[in-house]
């Protein structure tokens, strides 16, 4: 009988603990075919929205502010709404007098409930004078968020999506420049996404989910390749055109921040440690791991030609080591990875002012101690353009005159709370 009991005891504990198992796994495939959903309905919205005329584009009246940090109208201040989310800042004026409600309908999806937000807020190009654009109210700014009902089986309150795009006036450009004839309706913005996974020889590179810490990637060869640690260089890691997506958005520990250079640091992210030399130069030489000095992205191969107006903005999420006080400084490089019939070259764009091939951001306080998201406008000196076949490249380092104190900085990204990124203003946008 006694043998008997503990038989049951045992097998009972073994199925409690498979039945669990089970419902971790219907668990986690709800979530994720919810986050499906979630996104593409937002692209969705983004995309209808844009189909609008420019004067349509516009809100019947603000939205009310929420206490609730999970509801995007806690961004909502009065008749502002800010870009930033995580921390909230960048109010932005609503654009009022329009047909769109401020009030979030609720959608349906097989058993998946989600409202929909949409904001309609007015952009300022601060690189263009009041006397030569629109006052400050200089194009459209479309911010789609997709939030999750919270279901019966969830804990906590779901997260939201979101995503973002500009709309210039097609019949506006500069006040004393209207855009050349067949060019109406074509200027807008593209954003690439920084993400940890390496660029694919040819064709579209499929984003890898990243499962664990990993030795830092060397990014210093090329696409072909492949994935590389250590000395040997290996493909540079991708600009993806979409943002990185959440698989639990009611779990704000889910996903991991993981370390993408455990061999240097035990630090989450990125670690970029500082040059050898001083100044930007693009290639480090140092007789340590030059892979550590500098990290580089680049696109797919752009199927068209690809135009740059003018004008880049960088948003990284970056912090000190160890939450440490000390100023930073980093080199941001802009370049065309123009196909060759031997393989390959990199051909800067160069900056506007000083006509140098990078960009620097040196803040005048300390580096942040904390991850804070950090923008950086870059102008070019013309209009480039990438031709088919080419890869658009960023590439950032630490600057060593500006982080004498510190050994490294970190940068995250390819996280949905830290979705870092470029926006190229471009007349010739890619579809997707």
């Amino acid at each position: 009988m006694i043998e008997v009991l503990v038989a049951i005891l045992i097998v009972g504990i073994a199925s409690m603990a498979t039945f669990a198992l089970l419902s971790d796994a219907t668990r986690n495939a709800q979530r994720a075919k919810a986050s499906q959903i979630a996104v593409e309905y937002a692209e969705q919205e983004l995309e209808y929205l844009r189909s609008l005329e420019y004067t349509q584009l516009a809100m019947a009246s603000a939205p009310l502010h929420s206490t609730n940090p999970e509801n995007p109208n806690y961004r909502v201040s009065g008749s502002t709404f800010a870009l930033d989310r995580s921390p909230v800042g960048d109010p932005r004026n609503f654009v009022l007098g329009g047909k769109i409600d401020p009030e979030p309908p609720t959608l349906n999806s097989g058993d998946v409930r989600m409202k929909v937000y949409r904001y309609i807020v007015w952009h300022n190009d601060a690189s263009c004078p009041e006397t030569d654009c629109h006052v400050k109210q200089n194009y459209k700014q479309i911010v789609v968020v997709v939030k999750l009902e919270k279901t019966a089986n969830q804990s906590a309150e779901t997260g939201y999506f979101e995503v973002q795009s500009n709309f210039v006036d097609p019949k506006k450009n500069l006040a004393s420049e209207p855009l050349p004839p067949g060019k109406e309706g074509l200027v807008t913005a593209q954003q690439f996404f920084l993400s940890d996974t390496p660029c694919a020889a040819a064709g579209v590179t499929v984003r890898q989910e990243i499962t664990a810490d990993h030795p830092l990637h060397n990014t210093l060869g090329e696409c072909s390749e492949g994935a590389q640690t250590g000395s040997t260089p290996g493909a540079p890691d991708t600009l993806l055109l979409g943002s990185p997506l959440d698989p639990a958005p009611e779990d704000p520990a889910i996903p991991v921040v993981h370390q993408y250079s455990n061999d240097l640091y035990t630090e989450p992210g990125l670690q970029l440690v500082k040059e050898e030399t001083s100044g930007c130069d693009g290639n480090p030489t140092g007789a340590t791991n030059a892979a550590s000095q500098i990290h580089r992205w680049v696109t797919d191969p752009m199927a068209a030609d690809f135009a740059l107006s003018g004008t880049v903005t960088l948003e990284i999420f970056t912090r000190t080591l160890n939450d440490a006080f000390y100023n930073a400084g980093i080199c941001i490089y802009l370049f065309d990875r123009h196909k060759t019939p031997t393989g390959y070259e990199d051909i800067p764009f160069t900056d506007l002012l000083g006509s140098t091939p990078y960009w620097s951001y040196t803040p005048a306080e300390a580096w942040p101690q904390e991850w804070t998201s950090v923008r950086q406008t870059l102008e070019l000196t013309k209009p480039g353009e990438i031709k088919a076949g080419d890869r658009l490249g960023l590439a950032i380092s630490a600057e060593r005159n500006a982080t004498q104190a510190a050994k490294a900085i970190s940068i995250m990204y390819d996280h949905p709370d830290f979705a870092s990124r470029i926006e190229v203003d471009t007349s010739t946008p890619i579809g997707g």
